[in-house]
């Protein structure tokens, strides 16, 4: 909370809180690209069943164990280079 407090809105800017970081490596989030990538992980449509099984999941039942979200959190960004605030 106090790192929230501290930064505030620069929590979600592209850089981060220190203006560092390339990222680069994402898609543009307005690309048709990026769309299709986003709503086939949101549908639990990946090809990836550890991934699909957490999306299909949260669904069906508003429910993800936190080892999920962080699985799936780490699918979006890691491969399917996805700024993060989209899952957010």
């Amino acid at each position: 909370i106090f790192y929230a407090r501290k930064y505030g809105r620069q929590l979600f800017w592209p850089s981060g809180t220190k203006g560092l970081g390339d990222r680069s490596k994402w898609l543009p989030v307005d690309s048709k690209e990026s769309k299709h990538k986003f709503m086939q992980w949101c549908q639990g449509n990946t090809g990836i069943p550890l991934v699909d099984a957490n999306m299909r999941e949260l669904v069906a039942t508003g429910f993800m164990s936190n080892r999920g979200r962080q699985n799936v959190a780490s699918f979006l960004v890691h491969d399917l280079n996805l700024d993060w605030r989209l899952g957010a």
